[in-house]
């Protein structure tokens, strides 16, 4: 792993009080206290739109695990949401896993859950692309 960012210190998680839980090759594990969430969906949910950015976060830090010399993470190419659930528990986990890393394209799969009582919120499929030549 190369070029890892402090992702704590990053604007996004200040904002969202968004914390990493977990990381290992091709996996991160995040975590979102509803309670610091402004920005509220149906039913006092966490919106749609901050659920499709959580998860697209999630990628880029699972994605950063298994970048070598010379890589680092590019944008996402493609993101689509499933939403089964309305993110409404006290606490939301954010799961983040590699499904394939290509050459240049990697895919992965995010599910956001309840963690109290693990209820499946929504599933995403994540498309990012690799930048190689970096020094």
């Amino acid at each position: 792993m190369t070029g890892i960012p402090d992702w704590p210190s990053t604007p996004f998680f200040q904002q969202f009080g968004l914390q990493v839980e977990e990381t290992r090759e091709g996996y991160a594990r995040l975590s979102i206290a509803r309670e610091v969430v402004r920005l509220r969906g149906a039913r006092d949910s966490i919106n749609g739109g901050l659920v499709a950015a959580l998860g697209n976060v999630a990628m880029q830090v699972c994605l950063h695990t298994l970048m070598g010399p010379g890589e680092r993470a590019g944008r996402t190419h493609e993101l689509t949401v499933a939403f089964l659930e309305s993110a409404r528990g006290e606490v939301t986990s954010i799961e983040a896993r590699v499904l394939r890393k290509g050459g240049r394209i990697v895919v992965g799969e995010v599910e956001l859950r309840d963690t109290a009582d693990g209820t499946l919120n929504a599933k995403l499929r994540v498309t990012c692309e690799v930048m190689r030549g970096l020094a």
